[in-house]
């Protein structure tokens, strides 16, 4: 029987080589290390201001309609090179605008989602598994994964909204589905704001105001949005920072979006420096120092990948000097 190719070489090399057309990368002859000492990520920190998007969205608004677009929105690309969708490794979000009269149709798909309102009018809403909710500004709504939802404005003037999804996780794990409801829109078997899938502004505030100061010195008082039986990869939470709040230096290994809904300040994302205001949106990528200070008193709302990792005992944070 002759010998079996890889039996017969006499050095490394030549066995590296007559590895390779078998698809075996020897361990001893990595291209590159596939651990390393601590978290590591190509995402940078970025910032992205609402007047801005408003501006950019209320152009779109003339130029192309719900026929054309199922989603009038703005993506928040992480301008790290080749990236063309992520806003972090694990998640997306984009800024959406709704015209009076109009109705994005019904879909539903694998990634969860959630939507944080920023300026809406009466009539503007949400649809989710046949439950209509209409939204109010500082509303948190979450539409769970292959849940059917669509929107609608009834109202007579635009409605805002950011939109958080974690497509890049079901990119990356691969068991993506999307399905187009049959007849389009899904009509509401009811109208209600006690569900679920709805956290009031005015709920939210509340508690808000009876928390007490977050003992660490890095969010102020902060309220956690219990939606991990609907949303299990995405932790959801509301600060309050004082006016004058200067917080402590912390990092942690989970990636975080941060929407600001009131109030004005600063935010020190590794080596880069952000002045915040309301409808802005910034970004705090993995294990990246980060620090807020607020002039004025301000509510900022947060999503991140702590749920998801907390369940696979990834998470880590740690205060920073």
């Amino acid at each position: 029987m002759p010998d079996h190719p890889l039996s017969t070489p006499a050095d490394l090399d030549t066995l590296n080589e007559r590895l390779a057309p078998l698809s075996f990368r020897a361990g001893w002859n990595k291209a590159e290390p596939s651990l390393w000492a601590e978290p590591r990520t190509r995402f940078v920190p970025a910032h992205w201001r609402w007047q801005d998007a408003r501006a950019g969205l209320d152009t779109a608004g003339r130029l192309i309609d719900t026929e054309l677009a199922e989603r009038r929105n703005l993506f928040m690309v992480n301008p790290h090179p080749g990236n063309h969708y992520a806003t972090l490794r694990t998640l997306v979000c984009a800024y959406q605008m709704i015209l009076p009269g109009e109705r994005a149709r019904s879909h539903r798909h694998s990634p969860h989602a959630l939507r944080f309102v920023l300026d809406v009018g009466a009539g503007s809403y949400t649809v989710v598994d046949g439950a209509r909710i209409d939204m109010q500004p500082g509303d948190v709504l979450l539409t769970p994964g292959w849940g059917w939802h669509g929107h609608g404005n009834d109202g007579d003037r635009p409605g805002y909204w950011v939109d958080f999804l974690d497509v890049p996780t079901v990119h990356l794990l691969e068991p993506m589905f999307l399905e187009h409801w049959p007849a389009q829109y899904q009509a509401p078997e009811q109208t209600t704001r006690a569900h679920p899938y709805v956290f009031p502004w005015a709920d939210t505030e509340r508690l808000l105001a009876a928390a007490a100061p977050d003992p660490s010195g890095r969010h102020g008082r902060r309220v956690r949005l219990d939606s991990d039986a609907a949303i299990p990869t995405m932790a959801l939470s509301m600060q309050r920072l004082p006016a004058g709040f200067a917080g402590r230096a912390w990092r942690t290994t989970a990636n975080q979006i941060v929407c600001v809904k009131s109030g004005s300040g600063t935010a020190q994302v590794g080596e880069r420096s952000f002045e915040w205001q309301p409808g802005d949106v910034f970004v705090v990528p993995s294990w990246h120092r980060y620090q807020l200070n607020a002039r004025a008193e301000a509510d900022l709302f947060v999503v991140s990948d702590e749920a998801l990792q907390r369940k696979l005992h990834y998470l880590r944070e740690e205060p920073t000097p």
